[in-house]
C-alpha cells in the first residue's frame, strides 16, 4: 500500500526534493515501469485532452509549440494531430516515435537558448521539479519570449495525496512511482503560486488557474495585447 503523507489539507509551503525517476537510466526496468504508471495517471487525470483543448483555443495558425520536460514523448505525440510542429525539450534523448520532422532538444531547460522561436510553451508535471529560484529563472525566459504558457502540475492538498495512495494498489504502481508521487505532491502548487513564482507581471499577463478535484493545478497564462 502507498503510505499517506502527513501534510495538512492545504500545505503552506512547497518542499522540493529529488525524484528517483530523474536519476534512472531511460532503459532501466524501474524507469519503464514508472513511465507506464505515469501514462495511466495522465489518462485518469485527462491531462492530454486538456492540453489539446487549450491549444485549440489559444494557438494561432501555424504557431510553434515547445513542450518542456517532454520525457518519453507521449503528450507531444498526442498533440501531433493538431500541432504537427510541436517541439520537445528534455534531458533525455529523442524518444522512439517522436514525429520525424518535429524538433527535439536534448538539454537542460535553463540552458536552452531557442526561446524566441516558441511563442507557446507547455509543460505537464514539470514545473513542480523546480525550487522557487529555479522557477524565477525559468520565468525570466518565459516573460521575455512566450505569448502563452500552459501547465499542469500536482495540487498540493491532502486530498491529492489520499487519492494517489488509493490509486497505487489499483494500478500496481512501482515503488519509484509511489515515492515520486508523494514527493511531487509536496512540491506542487496552490492557487496562483505558479504564475507568482514565475514572476509573471499581472500588468503584462492574464492567467487562470483551475484546481481539479482529482488533484491537478492547471494554469493557462496569456500575454496581454
Amino acid at each position: 500500500m502507498c503510505a499517506i503523507a502527513a501534510i495538512p489539507e492545504t500545505s503552506t509551503s512547497r518542499s522540493v526534493q529529488p525524484e528517483i525517476l530523474d536519476g534512472l537510466s531511460q532503459d532501466s526496468a524501474a524507469a519503464q515501469a514508472s513511465r507506464r504508471d505515469l501514462r495511466i495517471i495522465n489518462r485518469l487525470l485527462g491531462s492530454h485532452a486538456w492540453f489539446s483543448a487549450e491549444l485549440r483555443d489559444k494557438r494561432q495558425v501555424r504557431e510553434p509549440v515547445l513542450e518542456i520536460g517532454a520525457g518519453t514523448g507521449e503528450l507531444g505525440r498526442t498533440l501531433g494531430a493538431i500541432v504537427p510542429e510541436v517541439a520537445g525539450l528534455d534531458l533525455g534523448r529523442r524518444p522512439i516515435g517522436w514525429p520525424q520532422l518535429a524538433p527535439w532538444f536534448e538539454t537542460d531547460v535553463l540552458d536552452f537558448t531557442g526561446w524566441s522561436d516558441y511563442p507557446i510553451v507547455i509543460g505537464n508535471l514539470f514545473f513542480h521539479h523546480f525550487n522557487d529560484a529555479g522557477l524565477a529563472q525559468l520565468g525570466g525566459h518565459l516573460n521575455e519570449h512566450a505569448r502563452v504558457i500552459i501547465a499542469s502540475d500536482p495540487l498540493r492538498v491532502r486530498r491529492t495525496t489520499t487519492l494517489f495512495s488509493l490509486l497505487c494498489p489499483l494500478i500496481h504502481a512501482h515503488r519509484v512511482t509511489r515515492h515520486d508521487g508523494r514527493v511531487s505532491i509536496t512540491a506542487g502548487f496552490l492557487h496562483d503560486e505558479l504564475p507568482q513564482l514565475l514572476q509573471l507581471d499581472p500588468t503584462r499577463w492574464r492567467w487562470r488557474v483551475q484546481e481539479t478535484w482529482l488533484g491537478s493545478s492547471r494554469m493557462v497564462a496569456e500575454r496581454r495585447t
